[in-house]
Formats: C-alpha cells, sequence, structure tokens
C-alpha cells in the first residue's frame, strides 16, 4: 500500500496538478473543526453514500450511511473488510467530532436504498437487545446516540406504495426502539427552513441556513415554505410511470454567508426517451436551489444525471461524486460536467471512488478529477467567504491529507435566511 504522500505525488506527476498547501499540510492530519467553521465531509468507505456535516455552532449532522453489502466483485471495502461500512463510518465521525462531543444532533436518510441506509444480509449482527440488525443508519445509531432523525415517509412508509422489505422493515424496529431511548424522528418538510437548525448558538451565525427543497415530488418554490407537487396524482399513472425511489428522493441547499451548497440523494436528470418530463426532477429544483458553490451529484454520477439546465442554474465550482461502483462516474455524465460552455469555466471535480474498470470507461477523464479518490472534505471559513476542499487518505483510520485545492472565494448567490 502506498502512503498518502507517494500517492500525492504519483497524481501530480501523473496529471501536472499541483496542490496548494498552507491549512492541512499534505501528509498530516487535517486540523481540528473550530468553531465559526462548517466542515463536510463525504465519507468514502467504498459502499455507499455518507456525509457527516459540522456546522459552525458545533451541530452535527449525518447524511445517509450507506452500507451495499451484496460484494460487488468490482467493488473494494475501505479501508479494508475487517469492519462493516457502519461500523467504519462511526469510527470516522467519532474522530472528527468536536472536543467534547459524542452523539449526532440530526441525521437524514436520503431514500431507501442500501448504499445510502443499509443493506439487511444473513451476516448482519442483532444489536444488543435484539430487536434489529445493524447495518448502515442503524449501526451508525448503535455507536452513537442520535437526537433527531429524519426521512421521507416517516410514520406510515407508504408512499408511493407500502413499504414491506426487510430492509425498511429493519430501519423501522430501530426506530420504535431508539425513539423509547428517546430519539424524536420526523418526516422532513419541503420548504422548511426550521427543521435543521443550529442547536448550540444559532443567534451567533444568523447568516447560516439549511432549506429543505424536495421530498417525495413535493418541491418548495422559493417563496417563504410554500411548496407544490411535482407528481401528477398516482391513480392518473399507469405503474411504469410512477415515481421510483430514486425520484422520492429528499434534497436540501445549505448556506452560510456566501457559501452555497447542495445535496439531493438519487434525484434522477435525463429521462429515458419516451417518459414522461416530469422524471427530470434536477431541472425542476434547479430553479429554486439557484447558485451554489459546492453540489453533490446526483445518483452518484450515474447515466443522465447532471442535465444541461441543472448545471446552468447551480453554476457550482466544486462537484463531488460520491462514487462507489464500476459505473460510477459514467462517461456522459463528466462530459456534460466538463465539456459544458455554461459558467464557471472551469469546474473541479473530485471523486470518492474511482475503480479501475472506471478509469478504462472514461479514459483521459480520470485525469481530469481533482486528485485522488478517498475521503472529501469542504471546509468553510468562518463567516462563509472562503473554503477549501481536501482529500483524505481512506486506506487507513489516520486520515492524512494527500491533496488540498483552494482557498477558493465561496461565490453562491447570498441570501438572507
Amino acid at each position: 500500500m502506498k502512503c498518502p504522500i507517494a500517492i500525492s505525488l504519483l497524481w501530480i506527476a501523473a496529471t501536472g496538478v499541483a496542490w496548494t498547501q498552507g491549512e492541512g499540510e499534505i501528509g498530516s492530519p487535517l486540523p481540528t473543526w473550530a468553531p465559526g467553521m462548517l466542515d463536510i465531509h463525504q465519507i468514502a468507505t467504498g459502499r455507499g453514500n455518507a456525509a457527516f456535516f459540522i456546522l459552525p455552532d458545533g451541530t452535527t449532522l449525518l447524511v445517509d450511511a450507506g452500507a451495499a453489502s451484496d460484494g460487488i466483485p468490482e467493488t473494494d471495502p475501505h479501508p479494508d473488510a475487517r469492519r462493516t461500512p457502519g461500523a467504519w463510518i462511526a469510527r470516522y465521525i467519532e474522530r472528527h467530532l468536536p472536543t467534547g462531543v459524542t452523539n449526532l444532533d440530526y441525521a437524514v436518510i436520503t431514500h431507501f436504498h442500501a448504499d445510502h441506509m443499509g443493506q439487511v444480509g444473513p451476516s448482519s449482527p442483532l444489536d444488543a437487545t435484539g430487536e434489529y440488525r445493524l447495518t448502515g443508519i442503524t449501526e451508525v445509531g448503535d455507536t452513537l446516540a442520535i437526537h433527531t432523525l429524519l426521512d421521507r415517509a416517516w410514520p406510515d412508509y407508504s408512499y408511493p406504495v407500502p413499504m414491506k422489505d426487510e430492509m425498511v422493515t429493519n430501519y423501522r424496529r430501530f426506530l420504535e426502539a431508539r425513539q423509547k431511548s428517546g430519539m424524536a424522528v420526523e418526516r422532513f418538510k419541503p420548504g422548511s427552513s426550521t427543521q435543521l437548525v443550529l442547536r448550540h448558538d444559532p443567534l451567533k451565525y444568523p447568516k447560516f441556513e439549511i432549506r429543505n427543497v424536495i421530498a417525495n415530488g413535493e418541491m418548495w418554490t422559493g417563496t417563504a415554505s410554500s411548496t407544490r407537487q411535482l407528481f401528477p396524482p398516482l391513480d392518473s399513472l399507469v405503474a411504469a410511470d410512477r415515481p421510483s425511489e430514486n425520484m422520492c428522493s429528499l434534497g436540501f441547499r445549505l448556506r452560510y454567508g456566501r457559501f452555497g451548497y447542495f445535496t439531493g440523494g438519487d434525484l434522477p436528470g435525463t429521462p429515458d426517451p419516451g417518459f414522461p418530463a416530469w422524471h427530470n426532477l434536477e431541472a425542476a429544483v434547479a430553479s429554486v436551489i439557484g447558485h451554489v458553490d459546492v453540489h453533490v451529484v446526483n445518483q452518484h454520477g450515474s447515466m443522465g444525471e447532471e442535465s444541461e439546465p441543472f448545471l446552468q442554474s447551480l453554476r457550482s465550482s466544486v462537484l463531488i461524486v460520491p462514487s462507489w461502483a464500476p459505473s460510477h462516474p459514467a462517461p456522459d455524465v463528466l462530459k456534460r460536467i466538463m465539456n459544458s460552455r455554461q459558467p464557471p469555466s472551469r469546474r473541479l471535480v473530485f471523486a470518492t471512488d474511482l475503480r479501475e474498470a472506471t478509469k478504462i470507461v472514461i479514459g483521459q477523464r480520470a485525469s481530469q478529477l481533482e486528485g485522488p479518490a478517498g475521503h472529501i472534505v469542504v471546509r468553510v471559513d468562518p463567516g462563509g467567504d472562503r473554503y477549501r476542499v481536501f482529500i483524505l487518505d481512506n486506506h487507513d483510520e489516520r486520515d492524512l491529507v494527500v491533496a488540498m485545492r483552494g482557498p477558493l472565494r465561496s461565490e453562491g448567490t447570498p441570501g438572507s435566511p
């Protein structure tokens, strides 16, 4: 296994990209979060999505805890297979929590797929009480107490169809058990800016806001907290046209001063030929998200994502691909991102993983990515005017910096929360 410095030097030699150094020297651990900073960690386990946030006042948030444990031959777990993805996620969070903090203020599940919440398999162990199995979010929640958990379907889990599969059933058992211990569970409310809030010192950071944009096709209109439904009535649709689980993904926009960020689970982009136009949820949400600095590429960068209206509206300078499978990211997605004549003139694209099979398919575009794969950390300066992007080595738990880009100037449209 190559050391982090060697990985960085090899990348520079192959690509000609020289990395800015400063805070977070190459080969050193990421400096500790401090009050006023905003940290966003896209954790790279090789088994799905997980993003850990430390907000300016120390409020903590986890978005997804993927654990696709089906063992696709072309994928590798990170750091390795000694532990489960849920255990690696929990341990990563514990290493980066603010001093003295031992729990999560919020956890959010964008939608109910294994690579976002955890797959239940024959080897998934029972928790200490025997009430549910440990995988993904249930394993993280078994290690770190969660104050409030939000998802798109609580409490009935019946839209667009009743969800009774083993994964969701296990998840609901976890919720019921944890509610007895005091965890709050809420349905994510599109349009709201008061559901995910700073919990410790909100008055100190008046220019911080998380705006719930979409869930279950219900989208914020951009005015106050009003919403509109993008999906037609279910009873008017043939089965093939009904919204998929990916279409029901929730998404939110974060603003901190001038800095803007968006994440939207697996929201789909370009529909397949002949399918309804409303299947392109990217085009709809783009109009209300507006200009941001950073966004997470939808559905891991699978085919059809990052449609032209989406790229044109968000104008993100930094795009993070939460890749883990050989199909992530797809060549057409990278082409639209990197060849676009829409501003900004250059987009910095980071990927949490890049399989050998993927490199063959995407060809020279692999060298156009901003550095080697690993944990991707966006660190925003107090006040939100500047930010940096770090890549941390994910082959062990030292979390050493292997590359860094920045400081970059925040240019997302400022707003008054």
